[in-house]
């Protein structure tokens, strides 16, 4: 009866394993159950099946870029991946937001603010380029 007991909670491991790259939880908590020392390398080297993986965060609140193809929460207004700002979508099937602009991304550094990539620069050094300032 021990043995049972613990064959159940040994096959939470690869089912939980297995769960997290889309594969179903249960039928993976008997595999582990039955058979722990072989399930739990396999679930362990197993790839993940990304288009279940994707079905899961759309049923749960994700939305889809219509231009990337990028999962976006689905308060998103501008898409983090291409930079496309979102409309709100009228329809009440769900459908994918319109867009409105595309607008690039911040940039961290703006291209005027990098001497470093002057000509010349390389020729002159960076002592007598740093004396220049």
């Amino acid at each position: 009866m021990e043995i049972y007991v613990i064959a159940a909670f040994l096959g939470l491991i690869p089912a939980a394993i297995a769960s997290n790259k889309g594969y179903s939880f249960v039928l993976w908590w008997f595999f582990g159950a039955a058979l722990f020392i072989v399930a739990l390398p396999v679930a362990l080297l197993m790839s993940p099946n990304s288009a279940a993986i994707e079905q899961n965060k759309l049923r749960e609140g994700m939305k889809k870029c219509p231009f990337c193809a990028e999962l976006v929460k689905a308060e998103a207004k501008v898409c983090k991946h291409c930079g496309r700002e979102f409309l709100e979508s009228a329809s009440e099937e769900g459908d994918s937001a319109r867009l409105l602009s595309r607008k690039p991304l911040p940039s961290v550094v703006d291209e005027r603010d990098r001497p470093w990539e002057e000509p010349g620069v390389e020729q002159r050094g960076l002592a007598a380029f740093l004396k220049s300032e």
